[in-house]
């Protein structure tokens, strides 16, 4: 079985949003600015509908990014899948091949390259496998031999194919 959690530091991020500008919109008169503030003018009711605005925008981004669980787990039928109430199962008979792809930074002399993701790429029997599996495989759904699996680390991608590894070594690239 292989866990991790994501979008825990946006959630963290907007709890802080709102706390924060939550506080100066609620209480917009406390302190005051100097007399050579160009602020000094500003009515308190402008002030609190500033700072509320910027608290909406931390509730948003928590309701936005609400930490979730994902799991993975591997045994004779296949990769099972689960985050929250969404569930999703990949039969060995679909896939051809997996490989877990290795993080890179975008290369120093190619200003046009990009960073290479921590991914776990399934190569599939049929074109149509990222629509099957289009709650677990993020994307375009187009036909494609090989679909990339996101994971947040090289860990998980490592423990991932592993465990595959120990089921279906004839699968791992």
């Amino acid at each position: 079985m292989i866990e991790y959690q994501s979008g825990r530091w946006l959630f963290i991020g907007g709890l802080a949003m709102f706390v924060l500008f939550g506080m100066a919109a609620a209480f917009p008169d406390i302190g005051s600015p100097s007399s050579s503030s160009k602020y000094k003018d500003v009515p308190p009711a402008v002030a609190a509908l500033f700072f509320g605005s910027l608290a909406l925008g931390g509730v948003m981004a928590m309701i936005g990014s609400f930490p979730h669980h994902y799991r993975f787990a591997v045994d004779e039928r296949g990769l099972w899948w689960r985050a929250g109430r969404k569930s999703d199962l990949i039969a060995w008979e679909e896939l051809r091949a997996v490989r877990g792809q290795e993080p890179r930074p975008p290369g120093k002399r190619d200003p046009n390259s990009k960073p290479v993701l921590p991914l776990v790429v399934f190569t599939a029997v049929d074109p149509h496998f990222a629509t099957r599996h289009a709650a677990m495989v993020k994307g375009p759904p187009v036909p494609a031999p090989e679909v990339a699996l996101r994971l947040p680390s090289f860990a998980k991608v490592q423990e991932l194919t592993q465990a595959i590894g120990r089921v279906r070594p004839d699968l791992l690239r």
